[in-house]
């Protein structure tokens, strides 16, 4: 009798770790929504070399809510990726030239802060952008 009612117990628990797996499963993936890319409107002046005419926006960055993806047309140049809220810096990373796209994790931001992007390459040019 009490060989049953260790088994019971074991049981009970091991149903009771995959109920809690599976709501964590259920959860991280319905999210907040926020699994689809928006694309982050860029300003600013980005030149592909001294030769050529200003490019349209060589440099394209998307945002899910938890990675900043970046993807480039230039091969020329590094660039300098800088996340911020005006306060405090959320994002400071460097991609390498050769690379035609990048995944940067920033976590989540903070709902109703407004966050500032900034493209940069070491020849000066510069792109910003704004996530809300």
């Amino acid at each position: 009798m009490k060989h049953i009612y260790l088994n019971n117990k074991w049981i009970t628990l091991l149903m009771g770790c995959l109920f809690i797996l599976s709501v964590q499963t259920l959860l991280a993936s319905s999210g907040s929504g926020e699994d689809e890319k928006k694309k982050v409107p860029l300003q600013g002046k980005w030149f592909e070399d001294k030769r050529s005419a200003e490019i349209d926006c060589p440099v394209s960055v998307s945002w899910d809510g938890i990675y900043l993806y970046v993807e480039s047309l230039s091969s020329r140049s590094e660039i300098h990726v800088r996340l911020s809220n005006g306060a405090e810096k959320v994002c400071d990373e460097t991609i390498q030239v050769g690379f035609s796209s990048a995944t940067i994790y920033v976590g989540v931001l903070e709902s109703g802060k407004t966050y500032q992007l900034v493209l940069t390459n070491q020849f000066g040019d510069r792109l910003e952008g704004t996530i809300y």
